[in-house]
């Protein structure tokens, strides 16, 4: 049961590709995909289960501000990930924010 808890958190910790799960864990990549998609849902109806699943879909800034009521300090993790634009230029536009223009 533990390696089974360390292979789904490794997964949400690190999100390496499932080539490099399977690896870790000695298993072909197929298996960590289907691995963790059955053992996924475990986890979160556990930590559901046990009130540890933190709620993550906040509104409005009010919803915040109600949700960090009494808590002094804030520490936010996130991990970027690479986004494969589509070839279409209709559909690029629509995920352009400007912010990457060239300096001319």
């Amino acid at each position: 049961m533990a390696d089974k808890l360390l292979f789904v958190l490794y997964y949400y910790k690190t999100y390496p590709t499932f080539d490099v799960l399977g690896t870790q864990f000695n298993m072909v990549r197929s298996k960590a995909h289907e691995n963790l998609h059955k053992l996924s849902p475990i986890l979160y109806d556990t930590l559901v289960y046990l009130d540890l699943m933190p709620y993550r879909e906040l509104g409005t800034p009010d919803d915040l501000k109600t949700a960090l009521h009494g808590v002094d300090r804030l520490i936010i993790d996130a991990t970027e990930r690479a986004y494969h634009r589509s070839q279409e230029a209709s559909k690029q536009r629509e995920h352009y924010s400007g912010k990457k223009n060239d300096i001319r």
